[in-house]
């Protein structure tokens, strides 16, 4: 079992880009939990918040992946021998102390495979295809691997939303430093480089295959309230010049107000007409209890209403006021059908059915049906078109004189 003092458990928040999701199991565990961040507003029940200053002001990915792929040079971590990571999207179900007992310390590092890809090539093609950072950055990377045959592009990546490191592993150092120098010069996007920096320091972690997304002791996305491209975060951020990033920021902030504008009017409509709505509602249940009123008690009963005649008749109003609503909406229902595409591009198929059905009435009456004088009423429908422009030939009006045979 690890010792407390020299074991932590933490995450990084840079950039304010999402909420910070609670650890519920902290509570059942001895091992701390520490969130690093440059938010001076954030607070939280489970994590002990320590605010610190990101390395890039520009960037806060990179500078959160420093924090992240570095823990043995953060100085908030120095006490700690060992580490496990977390990304904030990731919520544990069972306490780190049943994870290190799980997985342990003896490859220095630890971490999960990535489920749902084959090959790091696969990752470059979704990161790219999902717009996660720069294309330019993204290609560059991908064709100086390919240029130098890097061989790992055909390995199955590795999934870092979750790494468990003993800090005092020179070779796990060295490969965590040339893993931050890969996702300084090429993509932030850690996943494409880790495989390569692994190799380069010639470390072989323990790969535990489960799923990402539910495993015994995790479950994960947890994302409330992200915005993955807000402020600096958004891969053109660090292109745009500062006056173009100014008029960015008026448009969003305009367009923002068109939209509580917007929110407010439509509110206040539908305000209007409920009061209205309402005030209808209530003359008709009023109207309807003058044209039915309550018996009058008795003239040997006291003349003031009784405390249950004042509850029968509020009883009374309720109901009508709901029927009135539910007649109401039915209506409405009624009237949406009627006035849709779909009920018009029937009608000529009702009225065949209605033919059909009177040719048959006709028939177990015991005569033989014809065909009635109204093409309307009886002949089934053609197109309009068609009936209008052969309404006059000859054959079309020796057809309406033809009886139905009868089957």
């Amino acid at each position: 079992m690890p010792n407390k003092k020299n074991v932590c458990v933490y995450t990084v928040m840079i950039g304010n880009y999402e909420a910070l999701n609670e650890q519920p199991v902290a509570s059942r565990s001895d091992i701390p939990f520490i969130c690093l961040t440059d938010d001076p507003s954030l607070s939280s029940e489970t994590w002990k918040i320590v605010k610190l200053t990101p390395a890039f002001k520009m960037d806060p990915i990179r500078s959160q992946r420093l924090l992240k792929i570095c823990p043995h040079r953060v100085q908030a971590l120095d006490g700690f021998d060992r580490s496990l990571y977390i990304d904030n999207s990731v919520v544990l179900r069972e306490a780190p102390e049943q994870i290190i007992e799980r997985y342990g310390w003896a490859q220095g590092l630890g971490l999960p495979g990535h489920s749902f890809r084959e090959s790091v090539m696969d990752e470059f093609i979704e990161v790219a295809r999902n717009g996660y950072d720069d294309q330019n950055r993204i290609f560059e990377q991908l064709n100086h691997y390919l240029t130098y045959g890097e061989p790992t592009l055909s390995e199955p990546p590795y999934w870092t939303a979750i790494l468990l490191r003993d800090h005092r592993d020179e070779a796990v150092r060295a490969a965590m430093l040339r893993w931050a120098e890969h996702v300084l010069r090429y993509s932030r996007r850690d996943q494409l480089s880790l495989n390569a920096a692994l190799r380069d320091a010639g470390v072989a972690p323990a790969r535990w295959e489960l799923d990402n997304r539910e495993s015994w002791f995790h479950t994960w996305p947890h994302s409330d309230r992200r915005d993955r491209f807000s402020g600096g975060r958004d891969p053109a951020a660090s292109m745009t010049p500062p006056l173009a990033q100014v008029r960015q920021l008026k448009q969003a902030v305009d367009l923002a107000r068109s939209r509580i504008e917007t929110i407010a009017s439509d509110l206040a409509a539908t305000q209007r007409d409920a009061e209205g709505l309402t005030e209808r509602l209530a003359a008709r249940a009023l109207a309807r209890g003058a044209a039915n009123p309550v018996p009058s008690p008795p003239e040997s009963a006291p003349q003031s209403p009784t405390l249950p005649l004042l509850q029968m008749r509020a009883e009374n109003l309720k109901l009508q006021l709901r029927l009135a609503d539910a007649l109401q909406q039915t209506d409405a229902s009624i009237a949406a059908i009627h006035a849709s595409a779909s009920w018009r591009m029937t009608s000529p198929l009702r009225r065949v059915k209605r033919w059909i059905r009177r040719a048959a009435d006709a028939t177990a009456a015991g005569g033989p049906p014809r065909a009635s004088l109204n093409p309307e009423a009886s002949a089934p429908p053609t197109h309009p078109d068609i009936r209008t422009a052969h309404a006059g030939t000859p054959s079309a009006q020796s057809a309406a004189a033809v009886p139905l045979r009868t089957p």
